[in-house]
């Protein structure tokens, strides 16, 4: 089997990827949790070249208005 590196990659254990910045994270509703830690943030506009979740990190900048990557 070849290593699938996509960055949108993500398991029903709920990791995940970062299509921003590529490090590993965890999707608490995929994972089957109550919630996403993501709900925390306030809504962000969606970036049509970058598909899926970001992370806490990435999500934290473009909530801020910061998006330097």
């Amino acid at each position: 089997m070849m290593g699938d590196q996509s960055q949108s990659k993500h398991e029903p254990s709920g990791e995940r990827s970062c299509p921003r910045c590529g490090i590993p994270f965890k999707c608490g509703a995929e994972a089957g949790e109550e919630g996403c830690w993501c709900a925390g943030f306030p809504a962000v506009a969606i970036d049509a070249a970058l598909p899926g979740c970001l992370c806490p990190a990435c999500l934290e900048e473009r909530s801020h208005g910061i998006d330097n990557v």
